[in-house]
């Protein structure tokens, strides 16, 4: 990883040769590289972060009591989604009563397929019917003469007979003959007008086309209410039967959809409270492990707690996490980020990195000044505590004490010197000798004497005595 700055202010930030945003190379950076130094404890600090340090200190059943909670609330929250999307869709008991209602307007009408054209027909058939019958009877009258019976059969058979009594002498008797003949044929007609008019009923079809119009009428204010044919309307009722029952089954998936949420959620909330019981051991067994690495670093009145407060069920579990402290006896709980001094904080720090970064987090801790407020044998012990964390974990420290500076594998020196006005920072690495020396020049000063390589080769003899015994009590 690298990143380059330039004069002008832009910088060019690479992983594996490849360019890459700031934002990218800072977020890689954090996953490799942890900075730690008297005020720059942040993440620590912050009590967003206090509940993913509880759970990566968790043992293995811990972890998999987080990731059963982890499972159980991701499905009880997909099918909570589910249920809300469902119900949203759903019109209820409304929507329900809408359909039946045009349901039971098109019921009342009950319009049948085909049924207004063969109305429409019929209806033509009565209208012709009504207008033969009057034709009819009016040639049967003409010709019966009805109640009088002076129609024209009578009329002619009454002529014929008149003529009779002129005698046979022409041209009467050709006039008798014709009107005798004309009589016959009018009387046969009569009979068949007669014939017909039976086969046709009373001629009377008023009350059948009442009834066709009153039918036609109900027709037609149901295509006007639903704006459509009646074919149309008919397969509007079959569409509202299909929402209607459509909405009944979605109820229905809506009441086994809640049943399952309720399953789920006393799945979730029983998963939780596992997840809980485990945060609850881990956070006891935090606080004596950094209460008795707090007395190591000579803070024994101070008190270390993990609050497991109750939240709401959340990805995150049924509590909210924070760490707090209590300074001396006799004082309040307050949360970590108001520890009073530096020295307290740093040491309060290097505890909490000691037992929470040992496992897991970065792969490489920089400690940048940490051992500053503190001195002599509490010095010592921080040099002992940042030994032990480097069994784990890669450690650079930035220190300028010699009681810290003897535990450690390695050493660097950094160097500043001025060369043709400008500032120039050096980086190197030292031999056992060379180290030796530089602790030596931290504890007397320039003057690197033999008392001074002494006292620094006792101090790093007696640095790894304490070392070994922190080791072997198991802290």
């Amino acid at each position: 990883m690298s990143r380059v700055i330039y004069a002008e202010g832009r910088s060019l930030g690479k992983i594996n040769g490849r360019t890459v945003p700031f934002g990218t190379l800072s977020q890689v950076a954090g996953c490799l590289l942890a900075l730690h130094g008297q005020n720059a404890a942040s993440r620590l600090l912050d009590e967003k972060n206090h509940r993913l340090f509880l759970d990566g200190a968790l043992d293995d059943e811990g972890q998999r009591a987080r990731e059963n909670f982890e499972q159980a609330f991701g499905a009880f929250r997909e099918c909570r989604k589910n249920l809300e999307e469902m119900e949203a869709r759903d019109g209820g008991k409304e929507a329900v009563e809408l359909y039946e209602y045009q349901m039971a307007q098109i019921a009342r009408v009950d319009p049948k397929k085909g049924e207004e054209e063969a109305l429409e027909a019929k209806l033509r058939s009565l209208q012709t019917y009504e207008k033969d019958y009057e034709a009819l009877s009016t040639a049967n009258l003409a010709l019966s003469g009805g109640e009088k019976g002076k129609g024209a059969v009578f009329l002619l058979s009454a002529a014929a007979r008149k003529l009779e009594r002129l005698g046979d002498a022409a041209p009467y008797n050709t006039f008798r003959d014709a009107l005798y003949d004309l009589s016959a044929r009018a009387q046969d007609l009569e009979k068949e007008v007669s014939f017909a008019l039976s086969e046709m009923g009373d001629g009377d079809p008023g009350d059948e086309m009442d009834q066709v119009q009153k039918r036609l009428d109900a027709l037609y204010r149901l295509k006007t209410h639903f704006h459509m044919t009646c074919d149309e309307v008919l397969d509007h009722y079959e569409e509202l039967k299909q929402q209607r029952d459509l909405t009944l089954r979605r109820k229905d998936d809506i009441k086994r959809e809640q049943v399952r949420l309720k399953e789920l959620e006393e799945k979730m909330l029983e998963a939780g409270k596992a997840l809980s019981r485990a945060r609850e051991k881990k956070a006891r067994e935090l606080e004596r492990e950094i209460h008795g690495t707090l007395s190591f670093l000579d803070m024994p009145k101070m008190r270390f707690f993990v609050a497991l407060d109750p939240a709401p069920p959340s990805p995150q579990g049924l509590e909210k996490v924070s760490f707090r402290i209590a300074a001396n006896t006799g004082e309040g709980i307050k949360p970590l980020s108001q520890v009073a001094s530096g020295g307290e904080m740093s040491r309060v720090m290097l505890a909490l990195t000691l037992k929470l970064f040992r496992a897991k987090d970065a792969e490489t801790l920089v400690f940048d000044e940490i051992d500053t407020g503190i001195s002599g044998a509490t010095a010592q012990r921080v040099g002992v505590c940042l030994k032990m964390l480097g069994d784990a974990r890669q450690v650079f420290c930035v220190t300028h004490s010699a009681q810290v500076a003897t535990l450690a594998q390695y050493h660097f020196l950094v160097d500043k010197k001025e060369e043709e006005g400008r500032t120039e920072t050096s980086l190197t690495l030292l031999s056992p000798e060379e180290s030796l020396r530089e602790n030596a020049r931290l504890l007397g000063g320039k003057e690197i004497t033999s008392e001074a390589l002494s006292a620094a080769r006792e101090l790093r003899a007696e640095g790894e005595r304490e070392w070994t015994k922190f080791r072997d009590t198991g802290n």
